[in-house]
């Protein structure tokens, strides 16, 4: 049987059993300090979790059907239909008052411990390369638990505007209900586009949301690692809504992975970061996977290919690549992944 169709029998079969399970009376187990609380799916979302809960699923054959992603975590649908996950365990991490969800701050990619520092390099290589000044609209695509939002709150002033924007719905839920009330210029969107790590419950895709803002009214738009989970269509929609809602002088930051000879050998020699990284799997016209049994866990894309979907959606690109730390091909790395900086008119 090729990957193909075992892959769709397997989507058969969860779909089928998910169409039981709507009919069962599904309940999280939360165990703390040693004693079982249940606690109905429909009240999933209301329920305030605490630091070293753990998580599971009754009736436990459930768990087998319920979209299981690597990191660990079970999907369901609340009663309104919002998509959630279930990690198997509740740790909170203390920063800036906020008490963090650390299985949210690992969907960005490292851990509790990297929050501020790559935070801190992010604005740093915003204001270098973008320029940023307290009154600006910021809108980030990709936003997550808020690791750029947390530290925008100091350079922002109420004259300023954040807009923040992700596919997790967990993760869009904790900013609305722990930054947005003190901080009432920043806001929170969930796109429930489908993915199959971040929201494998998603409804919807990519092309069917627009940003957030007015046309021309946005300074900066930052992308950190998006680009690196998505296909060559959702990438140029994405591309002609920053084209719609740039300012004229407003400006783009958008990493990536850039397929090279130069990056693909060095990144298999080096091994720089957990992920292995080896971008072995040909999807398309210069786009290339890393794992196809997750092909959006990484995706890398050749020089022309970025070029193409850049100009296609009407941008410029304002300056050669930055140059990206995880492959190793770099002593000067100016971020962890390749950086295309644009513009939706020409730079000087």
């Amino acid at each position: 049987m090729g990957m193909a169709k075992k892959m769709s029998l397997t989507r058969m079969v969860r779909n089928l059993c998910e169409g039981f399970m709507g009919h069962l009376p599904i309940r999280v187990v939360v165990t703390r300090n040693g004693k079982a609380l249940y606690v109905p799916i429909n009240a999933y979302g209301d329920f305030q979790f605490m630091d070293g809960d753990r998580l599971k699923l009754a009736p436990e054959f459930t768990a087998k059907f319920l979209h299981p992603t690597p990191d660990g975590s079970r999907h369901i649908r609340l009663a309104d239909g919002t998509p959630r996950r279930i990690p198997a365990k509740i740790e909170m991490f203390a920063y800036k008052g906020f008490q963090i969800p650390a299985s949210l701050i690992l969907l960005t990619g490292a851990g509790p411990e990297t929050l501020e520092p790559i935070g801190k390099a992010h604005i740093a290589n915003y204001e270098k390369f973008l320029g940023l000044s307290p009154d600006m609209t910021i809108l980030e695509i990709g936003c997550g638990i808020g690791r750029d939002a947390l530290q925008f709150i100091d350079i922002l002033s109420p004259a300023g505007r954040y807009i923040g924007i992700d596919v997790t719905s967990d993760s869009i839920a904790w900013c609305r209900s722990n930054i947005t009330p003190r901080h009432a210029n920043f806001e929170f969107h969930h796109f429930d586009s489908k993915h199959e790590l971040y929201n494998p419950l998603g409804k919807k895709t990519t092309m069917d949301f627009r940003l957030p803002a007015a046309d021309k009214s946005v300074d900066r738009i930052v992308l950190g690692s998006i680009f690196t989970h998505l296909f060559e269509e959702e990438i140029i929609h994405y591309l002609r809504e920053i084209a719609r809602v740039l300012k004229p002088s407003g400006m783009a930051y958008a990493t990536f992975f850039l397929y090279s000879d130069e990056t693909v050998a060095a990144g298999r020699s080096t091994d720089r970061t957990p992920f292995k990284l080896r971008f072995e799997h040909a999807y398309g016209d210069g786009c290339f996977v890393n794992d196809a049994d997750y092909p959006t866990g990484a995706v890398a894309y050749t020089d022309p290919a970025m070029r193409k979907m850049i100009a296609a959606a009407g941008l410029n690109l304002n300056r050669p690549y930055l140059k990206g730390w995880w492959s190793g091909a770099f002593e000067d790395a100016e971020d962890g992944q390749e950086v295309a900086i644009l513009s939706a008119v020409p730079p000087n």
